[in-house]
């Protein structure tokens, strides 16, 4: 990341951070990541998605960090792309996770594209597409019946 601006890499870093409480159940340093504004989006590793911060992406998060009880996630950079103003990460997300009411902790792995946008001199998360890893499918996988 050496091309890339000082507070970007702050806000990465903050984001990696925050993503290791939201694994404990604490949704608080994470939603200081995000921006809160109405374009705010999430495509989630339980499926679904939502668009607003007040409408629908806070309650989604908070929903999503209800379910893990405890774990650390390590991140694999793929990609790093950074415009002026917004800026994506490529990554997968390696867990040690345990959901809540469960007594065992789990393997995770996430494929996660997080966009970050300039916001009055601060670096945002304003979008959040996870799913898990797979090995590659046939085309006839996403069919839907």
């Amino acid at each position: 990341m050496a091309s890339v601006p000082d507070a970007l890499k702050q806000a990465i870093e903050q984001h990696h951070s925050a993503t290791n409480e939201f694994l404990k159940g604490n949704v608080l340093p994470w939603k200081e990541t995000c921006s809160h504004r109405d374009d705010v989006t999430i495509i989630g590793g339980w499926g679904g998605y939502e668009r607003g911060w007040i409408d629908q992406v806070e309650k989604r998060y908070e929903w999503a960090a209800a379910r893990f009880a405890g774990g650390e996630v390590h991140f694999e950079n793929i990609s790093l792309v950074v415009t002026p103003e917004l800026a994506y990460s490529v990554d997968i997300e390696r867990s040690h996770a345990r959901l809540s009411g469960e007594k065992d902790f789990v393997p995770m792995a996430l494929r996660v594209t997080t966009i970050y946008r300039l916001e009055d001199g601060q670096w945002k998360v304003v979008h959040r597409h996870a799913d898990p890893l797979l090995t590659v499918q046939p085309a006839a996988s996403a069919i839907q019946r």
